[in-house]
This record gives C-alpha cells, structure tokens and sequence, in this order.
C-alpha cells in the first residue's frame, strides 16, 4: 500500500475513534512525509499539532496503522522545516525588537470600569491604569480536564508562541464553564514573563460603546490607535456583535491590521463562529481560520477535582462524601458548582458546624431541587432557539423552507419532543400544521447528527442550559 493510500485509510479509521472537533483540530492538514520500513514518519502543519498528536494521539495512530499494515511498529511526527525556520525568525525579530522598544504605558480598557459618557477622551486616557486581570485567573488554578484540555492547552501554546502558536483563537462554550479564565491566564502569564508586553484587553460591549462613542465624537482616529497600536487583542463574548454591520466592520479590519503585523488575538463566545447568526461572512470566515477550540460542561472527575483544588487553596478541610455530594448533584457549570461550595464553607464557619452529606442538603435544598429537571413549555423553547438563531419565531414555526430556516425548525421541534415530552402529531400542528411524520424525521435527523457533529451538540446543550438556567 502506497503512503497516501495508507494514510488516507488511517483518517478514515481515526475519525471513527475521536471525536469530530479534535480530528478536525490536529488530523486535517496531515500527511505520511516518509516510510523508514517499519517507521513511519507523519508531518503536521505547525509545533502545536505536532506536541498535541505526539504526545496525545501517538498510541492510537500507532494501531491503527498497524491494523491497516501489519509491518508498522512506530510512528514518528515531523514539522515542515521552512515552519521551524519562519518560527525561529520570528522569534528572534521579537526579542531585538523588545530590546528596542521603550518601554510604553499599557493600553488598558477596564471591563470593570464604566467609560464616562460626557468626556469620550477620558475613556482612552484613563488606559494607563494596570491591566484589570483578575489575580486569581491564572493556569496554576485552573483545573483542566476532558472538558477544556484542549483550550487549555491552546492557551498555553499562545503564551510560549504569541502570534504564531495559533492566530486568532476563537473559545466557545456555555456560560461559567471557564473561557474568562482562560483568557486572562494567558494575560496575567504573558505579564509575568514580559510586563512590557501591550496586552488589551476588553468585552465586546465595551468596544461596540466606544466605537459608539468615537463616532459621535469624530475620535476614530485614536479609537483605531488605541486597538492596533498593540501586541496582543483579547476580546471577550463577541457573538454581540452580531447585527451590528458598522461595529463588525472595525472589528474586521481590526483583526486583519493585528494579524497582518503577526500581533495575537484570542476571542470568547457562547458559540462557534459558524454559528453566529447575522455575522457577517467574511469577519466569520476570519474569526474560524485559526484555532477553534470548545469549552464543555465538566464531568464528575473533573467537578470533584475542582472543588477539592477550592477548598485547598481556601485552607478548609472537607470530607469526600460532601464533596462528592456536590459535584453529582450540581452539574451546570462551574462558577454555580463554585458559588454552592462558598455558600457551605460559609454557613459551616457561621454556624461552627461540621460539613456533612446532610448539612449539604440543608443549605443547597433550593439549589438541589433547581436542578431537577423542570417541564419546559412550548413557548419557552420556541423563544430560546429564535434569539438562539437570530430568526422570528413565527419563520421558525412558519411554512416557508428556507435553507436557513430549516435547521433551527429541526432543533426547536427535536427540543419539544425531548424536553416537554410533546407528541409528534401535536409538534407537526405547532408548526404550521405539517404531518407528523415531519416532526419524527426532524427528530431522527437531529439525533443521527449529534452522533458526530460536535458543533451542533454544542449548540443544543447550550440552549438546554439557557432553557434550565
């Protein structure tokens, strides 16, 4: 079997066996460089992929070559060398250019400070402050697991490597599951090693009021300043930008001024970039061509270990079974699996009461009986997929059949079959009055596509969690 026959066999094998997101991630843009008899040497497309797939994947690919060629024994892993070599130029050009540079104020926009509305130009100047990241947010406490591995690890790479490791990064995920933190690790990190380094960093609220602001004022010209005179753009929740055609606009040419001059920028949202609704093509095509990585809901292992890694750093002893307790029966998101910890060890230092199974159920009962699965009714869901989607909910629930349209209908009727347990006749009179063999292949659809379509899983359990919440 020739090299390209028998690599092309292995992805087809390996995309069987991880899921889609990570085969997309490290395995596209792969190839057999060369075959040393029992050697077999495969080539990635930057360092990153090679660390990940060498030290994560290594033994996988390992079998699953020997599966397809019986004579295969190892696997090696190799990086283009014009790469390595524009790696290291690059690297080099930095480090004179940082022995050149005088030291600058850091441009700073404070998420935590509002921008004074009668003075535009104080919203700039008052920058010079330190950066607002939050102490605590750094890589030493942040808990990493299946759930967030490979942001985290993505994260890491764009403090070893900033502009080059991978640009932008693009995080997505639900609400509380740790993008924040992710973000200003990488800041407070890129700080520690080099405080000159002009970081901003700021939630895109605040920069759609300042371009606002800058219109109003004709102060475009340092409002441009102020967001490209940098080394690094941190923007955080940016699907609100979404159908805001003028504020989109200066964030495209935002990103490519910064990405053009190999400056870093790493972006949050609740969402992959695809599924945005109402962004614009190209400034979605720009966001998604670097690193897209996801944020899931941690598992037990992983909640567990966040709660002892909670209680160590707060000095506070606790036993197993409460925390154990906590992690099965809180499952959300982390910042409520966090606030219901707090509110124990509070109540347990007020009252000097010992920490137990039962004194657990006494003062998270409320927190315990929200998450019992609650009925939803119609409306709700209706109205969650049509902000969701950005689409009225009389066009999802509407005859028209738009290819636009057509899979959020899917999603709305498959969540009113799963979460409100509503029959299948009764779906297909709900939408328009379609039979109910509409609704049941909507349904199939969308549970044969979860099998594989890691986007869209992330998609339906966010709008479940915006459904419980």
């Amino acid at each position: 079997m020739k090299t390209d026959q028998l690599w092309k066999a292995a992805l087809g094998q390996l995309e069987l066996r991880v899921s889609q997101g990570n085969f997309l991630t490290w395995f596209r843009n792969t190839k057999i460089k060369e075959r040393k008899e029992e050697i077999v040497v495969i080539e990635t497309d930057n360092p990153f992929a090679y660390e990940w797939l060498s030290k994560k994947y290594r033994p996988i690919i390992l079998d699953v070559l020997k599966e397809l060629d019986s004579s295969v024994i190892q696997v090696e892993f190799s990086v283009p060398s014009h790469v390595q070599g524009k790696q290291t130029a690059r690297k080099n050009l930095r480090v004179i250019a940082q022995k050149q540079r005088v030291p600058q104020p850091i441009p700073t926009p404070s998420v935590a400070q509002p921008i004074n509305p009668p003075s535009f130009k104080s919203s700039f100047t008052s920058r010079q402050s330190p950066i607002p990241f939050n102490p605590k947010h750094t890589f030493d406490n942040f808990v990493v697991g299946p759930s967030n591995e490979v942001a985290h690890a993505a994260c890491r790479a764009v403090v070893d490597n900033p502009g080059e490791a991978y640009n932008p990064l693009f995080i997505y995920g639900g609400v509380g599951l740790g993008k924040t933190h992710l973000l200003q690790a990488v800041g407070n990190a890129l700080l520690e090693k080099n405080p000159n380094f002009r970081i901003l960093y700021v939630a895109s609220e605040k920069f759609m009021t300042e371009f606002v602001e800058a219109l109003r004022h004709k102060k475009m010209h340092e409002f441009k300043k102020t967001y490209r005179d940098i080394d690094m753009f941190i923007i955080d929740d940016v699907q609100f930008v979404a159908g805001k055609d003028k504020i989109q606009e200066e964030l495209f040419h935002t990103f490519n001024t910064l990405h053009s001059e190999g400056k870093q920028v790493i972006l949050s949202s609740d969402r992959p970039p695809g599924a945005i609704s109402a962004l614009q093509e190209r400034l979605s095509s720009r966001l998604g061509a670097g690193m897209v990585v996801d944020v899931k809901k941690p598992d037990y292992e992983t909640r567990l270990a966040i709660l002892e890694e909670k209680v160590s750093r707060r000095g506070s002893s606790i036993d197993h079974e409460p925390l154990s307790f906590i992690a099965k029966n809180i499952q959300s998101n982390v910042r409520e699996l966090e606030g219901a910890l707090n509110r124990v060890i509070g109540h347990s230092e007020v009252h000097n009461e010992k920490i137990t199974v039962d004194f657990v159920k006494q003062i998270l009962h409320d927190l315990l009986e929200q998450s019992q699965k609650k009925m939803i009714n119609i409306k709700e869901i209706i109205e969650a997929v049509s902000t969701y989607y950005n689409l009225p909910p009389e066009e999802i629930c509407g005859k028209r059949r738009n290819k636009e349209i057509v899979r959020p209908r899917q999603v709305a009727m498959y969540l009113l079959r799963k979460e409100s347990s509503m029959s299948f006749p009764s779906i297909g009179d709900y939408f328009g009055g379609r039979d109910h063999t509409t609704a049941m292949h909507a349904c199939e659809k969308i549970e044969k596509l979860l099998e594989h379509d890691e986007e869209l899983s992330q998609e339906i359990n966010f709008l479940k969690e915006r459904l419980y919440a």
